[in-house]
This record gives C-alpha cells, structure tokens and sequence, in this order.
C-alpha cells in the first residue's frame, strides 16, 4: 500500500501473536483509537493487549492532514434540532476535553508534535451555505463555544463567509503518534503486529496463529470488523480522500475547512497541505483527485500542478456522530469506535475517554450521545441494501469481497480491488488493506471485472 505523506523512515517491529495470551482487555486495531484506547487503560492499571492487522501507522491515521478542529462540517445546529442545546452542549463538553487532552499530549512531547493553534474557518461557497454557517455559529455559542461568523476571510478559494472557531491546532499526527506509541509500550501495553482478528467470541479474540482471552474487547479497526451484533455494515459508509503537499510558498493564513467537506487546506513547514474528499469508495462517480486540483484548487492557489496524491479512508455514520461504547445492548463487555467522518485525531481521544470510563466503572458524562444504540439510526439501511443487491447482481466476472459477497471494482489509477457495498479494499493480488473484510480476496490474475 502506499506510504503515507507523512512517513520518512522505518518503524521499529513488533511481533506476531503466536499461542494463548490472556489480558484485562485487548485493543482490536493499531490505529490511533486503538492505541491511545490502550495507553489510557493501561495507564488506568489494566494489562493491555493491541493486535494489529498489518504495522502501527498503517492505516487512517497515519493519512489524514493533522487536523485538530471541534467544527467542520456544520453539526451543531443540526443536534439542537435534534435534541435541543442538552445535546449540542454534550457534543461541545466531549470535543473540547478531548481537545484539550491532546493539547497536554502534545506539550508534554514537545516540538516533536508539530502542534500549532490557529484559528479554524468554515468555508461557505455559496449564499445558502453562509446562512447555515450563520446558524451553526449561534448554536456553537449556545453550546459553549467561542465562534462568530464574518464575511471577511483570507481563504484563497470562494467564500461567501466563514464561521470563525478560535483555539483549534494543527500537528504532525505521525511523529504524535510515534509518541503515544512509545508511551504505551512504556506503561506495559503488549503490542502484536501482523495479527489480524479473524473472529471474535465472548472475551476471546481470534488471530491466524493465537487468541487473546479479555473481559474486555474493543474493536478499533475504523470500520467494526464483526457484522452483529450491530449491524454496522447497514449503517456506515467508507469514502475516499485525497493529501495533496504543495511545495510552493502559496500565500494565506489560517485553517480553512470547506462547509460541504469538499476541502481542507493547512500551513506545514515547506508550504501547505491540501486535502481533497470525494465519494463513496467503489463509486463510479468517485472524482479523478489529481485533475480536480490540477483545474480548480492549484490556478487559485497560484501553485503548479499536483506531484503526489496520497490516498486514505473516511468512515462515516449515518447521522454524522461517531459510534463510541458498547457494541451493542447484549454485549456490555465488547467496545466498538468507529465513524469519525475525517475527524480521527478528536474522535480518537473522545474514544479513549469514553471508553476508559465505561471500562474502569467512572461516570461516562456525555459520553452517552455517542451510544451505538442511539435512536435515528436506520437512514442509510435502504441505500446501502440497494448497493449490496447490486454489488451481488453486477460484473459476474469480477471477484467477490469475502465480507459479504459483493463483487469488486477494480481501482485502475490506485491499483486496488474496492468492494462499492462496504468499502473494503484490497491490493492488486487481493490482500485485504482495510476493513470490514478480514480475509483475501480470491482474485484471477489478469482480470480486472
């Protein structure tokens, strides 16, 4: 798979799980909820397994552009609607303790972090969407927060105004995550890489070559790996997104976020980090990143043409909230996060607290918005049992996912097999890159679909 953005030398190793291991609670999934998930359990006094599928920085974390934002794409407004400023205020508590936690974190690592305040802008691009940023402000300042809207911005892009957040970061989420990772084996968390969770049973965690027997399990792999309960793969979407460096010294200021998530643009030390959302994966409709730069975003940043694009994997919920807590209502022992929507590095330490407090007994506070269980969250069953009949129906030549069947598309520009109902993928040869799918796909060399 292709090296992230951000990676510039070799990780050290960890082995494989071989043989019976038994643990208070095993982290399902390397990524930075898995990781910081265990940190903070071990640091609670729990002994701590992590088993990853491939190696640490693997996956979404080590992709996403560094972002540290309580506000993107417009959500409080849309949760007081929902369940009045309780809820919003809720949302508004969570993302700032977490906010807050990593802001500690990253001052206790020191320049290593790459932290750096800066203010956030909403983006609006047209007059409609200025008028929901206006909304979305007064609710954020009911919430608790300090935001204010302007028609004054220095986004290099059309705006027709912006929603001001101040007190939001940027940092270098690799060199962060390296940190959190030796503080982790430092406390006594037990890393295991190249172990794939194959299967899971009540407390007990299956790898290809050994188990891990817990109390606790928490599945960490961005899109839950186990079906039901829960039914996730009937309630989350899996797009893709886009890093885009540019090299040049393009003039602007600030943290700009686009109000319909088409866009983030950030400062980094050689120039300025450009990322770019698209559609859903498997999608036909899924834009060609590279010439969308190339003809909207470059001539106005006054830069050349794009270089390199580094791919990554958003997961998405239904009503945009993360799914954070029990996996479901019969299993108060197995933990699911997952659904961040491109937030991972806020959501990844909402996470790690909320599910520290379920785990070691203390009041979850709330933490309870981002129940797995919470009521509103049939939306996107019809569509996705749409695509999964298709996915079964269409290209009888092309492989099947070994999730649930579905038949793969192959990505000719990424050189990657996409499952469209899912969004698992895998390489050329079939190896599974990304979850739900726990198994290589079978795949005939030669065809393409």
């Amino acid at each position: 798979m292709q090296q992230s953005f951000w990676m510039h030398r070799e990780e050290p190793e960890f082995p494989a799980l071989r043989g019976r291991r038994t643990a208070d609670a095993v982290v399902v999934g390397g990524g930075m909820t898995g990781l910081t998930t265990a940190f903070w359990l071990c640091r609670a006094g729990l002994q701590v397994i992590l088993l990853e599928a491939d190696k640490l920085l693997c996956g979404a974390s080590s992709r996403c552009a560094g972002i540290v934002s309580a506000a993107g794409t417009p959500a409080y407004a849309r949760l007081e609607k929902t369940g009045g400023t309780a809820l919003s205020s809720a949302y508004a508590q969570t993302q700032m303790a977490a906010l807050h936690s990593l802001r500690e974190m990253a001052r206790q690592q020191g320049s290593g972090s790459g932290w750096q305040e800066s203010e956030a802008q909403i983006v609006a691009d047209s007059a409609d969407q200025a008028k929901l940023l206006e909304k979305e402000a007064e609710a954020m300042q009911r919430a608790g927060l300090a935001a204010g809207f302007s028609h004054a911005t220095q986004c290099p892009f059309p705006a027709e105004g912006v929603l001001r957040v101040g007190n939001m970061a940027t940092l270098h989420p690799v060199r962060y995550f390296r940190y959190i990772a030796d503080l982790a084996v430092r406390q006594g968390v037990k890393i295991f890489e190249h172990s794939r969770v194959i299967s899971l049973e009540t407390n007990l965690a299956y790898t290809e070559r050994g188990s891990v027997t817990a109390p606790y399990i928490i599945v960490a792999t961005g899109f839950p790996i186990i079906n039901m309960p829960g039914w996730y793969f009937a309630r989350m979407t899996q797009s893709q997104s886009w890093l885009i460096p540019v090299e040049e010294n393009v003039k602007f200021e600030g943290l700009f976020l686009a109000a319909d998530g088409r866009y983030a643009l950030r400062k980094i030390r050689d120039g300025a980090l450009f990322q770019l959302n698209g559609g859903r994966i498997g999608d036909d409709s899924c834009m060609e990143a590279r010439g969308v730069f190339d003809e909207v975003y470059a001539p106005l940043l006054g830069c050349g043409k794009a270089n390199n694009l580094y791919a990554g994997i958003e997961a998405h919920t239904a009503d945009g909230l993360p799914y954070i807590g029990p996996y479901s209502a019969k299993t108060p022992n197995l933990f699911v996060a997952a659904g961040y929507g491109g937030r991972g590095l806020l959501g990844s330490m909402v996470a790690a607290q909320a599910i520290s407090a379920h785990v070691l007994g203390l009041h979850a506070g709330e933490y309870h918005i981002y129940s797995a269980q919470r009521k509103g969250q049939g939306k996107l069953v019809p569509t996705l049992a749409g695509r999964y009949l298709r996915g079964l129906l269409t290209r009888p030549s092309a492989p099947r996912c070994p999730h649930m069947g579905c038949r793969l598309t192959y990505n000719a520009q990424a050189r990657i097999w996409e499952c469209p109902c899912h969004g698992s993928c895998f390489t050329d040869i079939g190896r599974v890159i990304n979850a739900p799918a726990v198994h290589d796909a079978k795949v005939q060399h030669g065809r393409r679909g």
